[in-house]
């Protein structure tokens, strides 16, 4: 059963063994690195995806500025540096969390009316999870630290 949960310092070990392909790293950020940044940032909410009682993913919730990047929306909410252990990738795990995510950020962020996301325009894997999974593509592009960056957005209502 796949879940999506607050991180929490029992998730620490498996996000070290977590290894990412230096393409995948061209594309999002290491968990570890985004679990560092969360400490001194009070708008990231890491969050794990777990299949079972194992970490199968990791992404963060931003509920600062940078979302305006991608929306002029006050009422929405930056998913962060998303991504799946090679372990269990191809496994739907990617489709099933995108279908969580509306449903956690509901509960959990209940003023928050939209997530945004921005994806890299050569990333065609993510653009199709994303695109599969409700997100819409409103046509905003921006250049982003690895390349030009497409806007998504889903509603949470």
């Amino acid at each position: 059963m796949i879940t999506l949960a607050k991180y929490e310092t029992i998730h620490r070990a498996a996000l070290e063994d977590y290894p990412l392909s230096e393409e995948q790293l061209g594309f999002t950020g290491h968990p570890l690195e985004l679990l560092e940044r969360s400490e001194s940032n009070t708008t990231y909410t890491p969050i794990v995806i777990k299949e079972d009682d194992s970490v199968a993913g990791f992404f963060v919730l931003d509920t600062g500025d940078d979302k305006f990047n991608y929306t002029d929306h006050q009422q929405s909410i930056l998913l962060r540096g998303y991504s799946i252990h090679p372990a269990y990738q191809g496994r739907g795990i990617a489709k099933t969390s995108m279908i969580l995510l509306t449903k956690y950020v509901k509960e959990h962020f209940p003023l928050v009316e939209q997530v945004v996301l921005g994806v890299n325009e050569a990333n065609k894997a993510a653009q199709s999870v994303y695109l599969k999974s409700g997100f819409i593509d409103e046509g905003t592009r921006f250049t982003g630290r690895s390349g030009v960056q497409i806007a998504m957005c889903i509603r949470v209502s």
